[in-house]
């Protein structure tokens, strides 16, 4: 969810976020018409809009961070983004869990490994019927991005 999904599901206005969080009415404006991205928010931006949204600051991260690292979202899908976010999946071979998370309109898999996120486009036609499958290719592009990273380790020593 953006900035503006938290914010309109809690059906709070902007003026009134701006009131409550304490942060300028217009960078609220900015940061939700993407002139300026929430990642370039200070710290204390973040905590006050997350408090006043009741979500983490990595939820609102990661909404802006899935714009330009996730997949569109496929016309083929008979599932809703809100059905597909949050699906997990586990990797066997790294011990590491991975989920889908999507923006309005793009969809990505978050992971862990060594202390370092991972958030990789996903590109697929969502059917219920199909998650079992898809949760294997999106294990398979864990796995991958892991050994790339692992590579990349032993070639720079």
């Amino acid at each position: 969810m953006s900035l503006k999904d938290f914010r309109t599901a809690r059906k709070i206005t902007q003026s009134r976020l701006a009131q409550i969080s304490g942060v300028n009415f217009r960078s609220l404006q900015d940061y939700e018409q993407g002139h300026k991205p929430l990642s370039s928010a200070g710290g204390e931006v973040l905590l006050r809009l997350a408090s006043a949204l009741g979500c983490s600051v990595e939820e609102l991260l990661l909404a802006d961070e899935i714009k330009n690292a996730g997949s569109p979202v496929l016309p083929g899908n008979t599932m809703t983004t809100e059905e597909i976010s949050g699906h997990s999946f586990f990797c066997d071979q790294y011990g590491v869990m991975g989920q889908w998370i999507c923006s309005d309109d793009r969809i990505a898999i978050l992971f862990y490994f060594e202390d370092r996120q991972y958030l990789l486009p996903f590109r697929a036609i969502f059917k219920k019927e199909l998650i079992p499958w898809l949760k294997s290719a999106a294990v398979l592009l864990m796995e991958e991005a892991i050994e790339d990273t692992e590579f990349l380790k032993l070639a720079a020593r």
